[in-house]
């Protein structure tokens, strides 16, 4: 597929050159958003390998172009391999963390760290990065992760809670739980003690009961609908 799509491209180019007229300004050239574009394209078909070159394409043209990292970062943890989904998000924001989508740096983030078994960091990307950030001059405060609206501010808030459970912060865990119940617009308090092997058992029900209830379509949010303020998150 994705050489199919390069030699259209090269094609196109060519074509283009030979055509051009007297006053054309040059060449088609492929801009690091060109490759950005076209990776982030595959990515929403699940083209997840052919994908992986387009954004590589892209950091190569541009070392300091964001939106390629994203992508890297998200496709890697589609693939699995989530150290290298670390490594991409992290290393573009040593370099900058002032940029617009900074929380889909954050998510990918919690997700990764999640996945490698590290609690501590996955819940310091979580509360402290993704939430601690998530009002600031941002307008609809409710994230979606764009390229796919279904990976939204819950799954975050999930993974928040799961880490908090696995560190023993059992008293933290309960009140991200309560606020995921409350995101979703579900009456659901849970108050257990937590001393208790019984009420930490409870607990862990009410966490897998969320991750069956925060699936596509159901959890409530469309980042993509006007919010009645100049649109959603990802507008």
């Amino acid at each position: 597929m994705i050489n199919h799509l390069k030699s259209a491209f090269i094609l196109l180019g060519i074509t283009l050159t030979v055509l051009c007229l007297p006053n054309c300004r040059g060449d088609v050239i492929a801009t690091d958003e060109d490759y950005s574009t076209y990776g982030w394209s595959m990515y929403e078909n699940k083209d997840y390998l052919d994908a992986i070159t387009w954004f590589g394409d892209a950091i190569k043209k541009d070392s300091s172009h964001f939106d390629a990292y994203n992508g890297m970062g998200w496709t890697m943890g589609h693939l699995r391999q989530a150290d290298s989904s670390v490594y991409y998000f992290k290393k573009y924001l040593s370099q900058d963390s002032s940029f617009v989508d900074v929380l889909d740096f954050y998510a990918g983030l919690s997700f990764a760290y999640n996945a490698i078994g590290n609690d501590t960091l996955a819940r310091k990307y979580a509360e402290t990065y993704f939430f601690g950030n998530q009002n600031s001059d941002l307008g609809d405060p409710d994230w979606c992760f764009c390229h796919n609206t279904d990976i939204n501010q819950l799954d975050v808030r999930l993974i928040l809670a799961i880490s908090e459970f696995r560190m023993a912060l059992f008293d933290n865990c309960q009140s991200s739980v309560n606020q995921l119940y409350k995101d979703l617009g579900l009456p659901t308090v849970v108050d257990e003690d937590l001393t208790t092997v019984q009420g930490r058992t409870v607990l862990v029900g009410h966490i897998s009961t969320l991750q069956k209830s925060i699936k596509s379509g159901e959890n409530g949010l469309n980042c993509s609908e006007d919010d009645g303020s100049g649109g959603g998150y990802c507008s």
